[in-house]
């Protein structure tokens, strides 16, 4: 496919989409697009058509990979097997592709992963091939990874998680078995996944681990191979993390921290026997290559223990910024505030959390804006707001996460005596499936702050303390309660 594509496409340092469903044919497409010296971009396939255009704009130049009835197609072409290659000339074909491959320098972007932005744009996060390559040899020394691994891959490719499953099988040989998208809400279809395929090795969101536990998921099959559990994405609820340990008694568990901005992750723990005793869940310390600071709320360092400020990662993960939004790059990729002896980039990653002066391990408290995570999405809650603004009757709206409940919570206001909430049909036109809200609050006006903008703190003091009622006329839940199987 690479010899292909580069006869037909001879250009290098681009961005090709990867349009595909997680599947086998997406995997080999993203790495025919390495082996051309280009940039894969995957993306979710069911995203809304402003969302898709909105990406497309950032990136400007592209190629596009998808499905034309059944065959991979690059712009409409579809690929067929090159007639050219045969098994005398594999080899030539092979060294000749290489060769062209080793011009590209390890600062070059490797992929471009997409995330949610404020202003309802999403941000093009570009890693290089040194980020990654960074990052996948302390993970395989970390936990031990060969190719005798089974991973069970979850996560979808345009989801930076997914980093980790593919390049430890690229590294290693260990084979990569891809979880079904259809097992995933349904504790016992992804139970007998695990059992069948001998799954040894997972690197998952906690909220999926969390359903599993909730329904008893773990005892009810042979899950003696799992025997690496690695967690990231959002919290981990410490009494899910200790009903793990009870269910894998032997089992390594990790727990990982970083934003996408920093190639997947930047501090890790695994647990030992300290884990009865934790009053909560530590991020952990530093990655190889990876320091943390903390900065206050004037960019100053923090240099005491137990001191909360803004969690900012320094190394060999820190990404190449966004991908054509330089302005909004030189916000959070900034010099090291420690010194201005030479160029140090540090990403600030918006998170406030602190170094413990009793066991030395980072903890993470909270955000300093209105970015929350999510069913390991990281989502803006102003990305949300634009989208719902967008639709018919909708005056003002307010998002809010809710997580002790682990909700996305919409309070809105309407240009019309109609106060029904949007429906699923027409949020799909502008928002993804994970970014939808679960409950919807109409308000007949919002409360303000002094300089008139939306009162955050004071609409959510009154949902807690007034909820479900919370001064509203109607309240609509949106969600799966349980396992349907």
């Amino acid at each position: 496919m690479a010899h292909w594509l580069k006869s037909r496409h001879p250009f290098q340092n681009r961005p090709i989409v990867i349009d595909l469903p997680k599947s086998i044919d997406a995997i080999i497409t993203l790495l025919a697009v390495q082996l051309t010296g280009n940039i894969y971009v995957p993306i979710d396939s069911d995203s809304p058509p402003k969302r898709r255009q909105s990406i497309y704009q950032t990136l400007g130049p592209c190629l596009t990979a998808k499905k034309i009835r059944g065959q991979i197609a690059f712009e409409e072409e579809p690929f067929e097997f090159p007639q050219d290659i045969s098994e005398a000339n594999f080899s030539f074909i092979e060294s000749e592709l290489l060769e062209k491959l080793a011009e590209r320098v390890n600062s070059d972007p490797l992929y471009i992963i997409f995330t949610s932005g404020t202003t309802g744009q999403p941000k093009g996060v570009a890693i290089s091939n040194a980020n990654v390559i960074d990052y996948i040899d302390w993970s395989v020394g970390a936990y031990q990874v060969t190719e005798q691994e089974v991973i069970g891959s979850q996560a979808p490719l345009f989801f930076d998680n997914s980093t980790l499953d593919l390049y430890l099988m690229f590294k290693t040989g260990a084979t990569l078995k891809l979880i079904p998208k259809e097992t995933l809400g349904f504790p016992s279809l992804l139970g007998e996944c695990l059992e069948k395929e001998k799954i040894s090795f997972i690197f998952w969101v906690p909220s999926l681990l969390a359903n599993l536990v909730k329904f008893d998921t773990f005892s009810a099959y042979d899950l003696s191979h799992l025997n690496k559990i690695l967690f990231a994405g959002e919290a981990m609820p410490l009494g899910i993390l200790k009903s793990l340990r009870a269910s894998f008694p032997k089992a390594l568990l990790s727990n990982l921290y970083g934003p996408t901005e920093i190639t997947v992750d930047a501090i890790y723990w695994i647990f030992g026997d300290e884990l009865e005793d934790l009053k909560a869940t530590p991020l952990g310390i530093p990655c190889t290559n990876h320091r943390i600071i903390f900065l206050d709320e004037s960019g100053h360092p923090i240099k005491e223990n137990d001191t909360i400020g803004e969690i900012c990662v320094v190394g060999a993960g820190v990404g190449l910024g966004y991908w054509n939004d330089a302005e909004r790059s030189d916000r959070v990729f900034i010099q090291n505030p420690e010194h201005d002896l030479y160029k140090e980039r540090v990403y600030k990653t918006g998170d406030l959390g602190y170094r413990s002066g009793d066991d030395g391990l980072i903890y993470m408290v909270g955000r300093n804006d209105d970015q929350f995570k999510h069913s390991g999405y990281r989502i803006e809650s102003g990305e949300i707001e634009v989208a719902l603004e967008q639709m018919e009757d909708i005056a003002q709206c307010c998002v809010i996460y809710d997580k002790e409940k682990q909700e996305i919570l919409a309070f809105y206001t309407t240009t019309s005596n109609n106060d029904a909430p949007p429906s699923r049909k027409a949020m799909a036109e502008l928002l993804p499936p994970y970014m939808f809200p679960r409950r919807f609050i109409f308000l007949e006006k919002f409360p303000t702050t002094a300089n008139g903008k939306k009162d955050r703190a004071t609409l959510w003091d009154e949902y807690k303390s007034k909820s479900p009622e919370v001064g509203t006329t109607q309240i609509t839940s949106y969600g799966i309660e349980s396992d349907r199987r």
